[in-house]
Parts: C-alpha cells; structure tokens; sequence
C-alpha cells in the first residue's frame, strides 16, 4: 500500500476514533455528573454559560465580570452542549496524538489519566478567569470546592476515556491487535 494512502489511513482513523472516545468518555462524564446529582443533590454543570462565553467571544469579548450576569445569548445552551462534546473529542484526539493507534490496541489507564490531569489547566487557567471566575476559581466564593470538582470531573473524564477504549479494542476490528 501507498504511503500516502496509509497515512490518510491513519489520520482517519485517528480523527474517528478521537470522535467516538472522546464522545464515549464525554457521555460517561454526563451520566456519573447526573447520578452525583440525584443521589448526593450536586448541582449539575450550567453549559449555557460556556455556549454564553464562546458566543460573547465571537462578538470579541474575551472576558467578564461574572458571566452569569451578561446578558443571556440565543442558543447559548445548545452552544454549551455542543462545546462540552467537542472538547472531550479533543481531550481523546491529544491522547491519541501522543500514543498513536497503539494506544487502542492495548490501552492503559496512564495516558488517560495524563490527559485528564494536564487538561484541568483548561478551565483553571483560560475558562474560569475569562468567566470572571480568577484563575483557578479564585473568585469564587468557594474555590477549593470547585478545584476539587474540575479534578475529580477531569478523573471521571479519564475513566470513561479507559473505558471507551478497552470496549473498542474488544468490540472493532481494526483496533485489535495483528
């Protein structure tokens, strides 16, 4: 085979399979969040302020007081849901850019994991300050409460994207080993 067709190959199935981990791990993230909610009474995630966030960036406002206070935008939620997809697609696409194919072949916790844990500085050092959150949080009233929620969210995250792989590599052809 070509070595161009082989590449092609390989990024195609990359970027597929970023898609259906990250979207795997994303919706695990969702249902364990929705569970906390019913049997511990957490709050659930508010994704209209992140669609609210981008949607105001796009009008070229980066940053915000507190962006529960501006003013709501037309399709904010759908913006917010739709971001919190794709940024778990991307959190499974940098995975798979460090480990390769390989990694769904015989796939292992660590780079889950690292993923998980190196990605907290998302919301920790772009996100929250641009909501008007500080850094970290540390505008919040109770920023060590909410860390805690980014790295255990960020953990759940990495379960669910060692779980979608194993499944895949049990459940695809082309993800076993030859």
């Amino acid at each position: 085979m070509n070595q161009d067709i082989q590449s092609k190959n390989s990024i195609t199935k990359l970027l597929l399979l970023a898609a259906l981990l990250g979207v795997a791990a994303t919706a695990f993230l969702d249902v364990v969040n929705y569970m906390q909610h019913i049997i511990f009474n957490k709050p659930l995630t508010r994704y209209e302020f992140i669609g609210r966030w981008v949607i105001y960036m796009i009008d070229g406002v980066f940053s915000h007081q507190s962006i529960k206070s501006s003013s709501p935008r037309v399709g904010e939620l759908m913006l917010g849901w739709f971001g919190h997809y794709a940024i778990g697609v991307g959190f499974a696409f940098l995975m798979l850019a460090f480990t390769g194919l390989k990694w769904i072949r015989k796939p292992t916790f660590a780079p889950a994991f690292i993923v998980g844990l190196v990605t907290c500085s998302i919301p920790f050092f772009i996100m929250y300050p641009g909501m008007g959150y500080g850094v970290a949080g540390l505008h919040t009233p109770n920023p060590t409460i909410l860390q805690i929620k980014v790295l255990i969210s960020h953990f759940i995250f990495s379960i669910g994207l060692f779980i979608a792989g194993w499944v895949t590599k049990h459940r695809y052809s082309f993800a076993r080993n030859k």
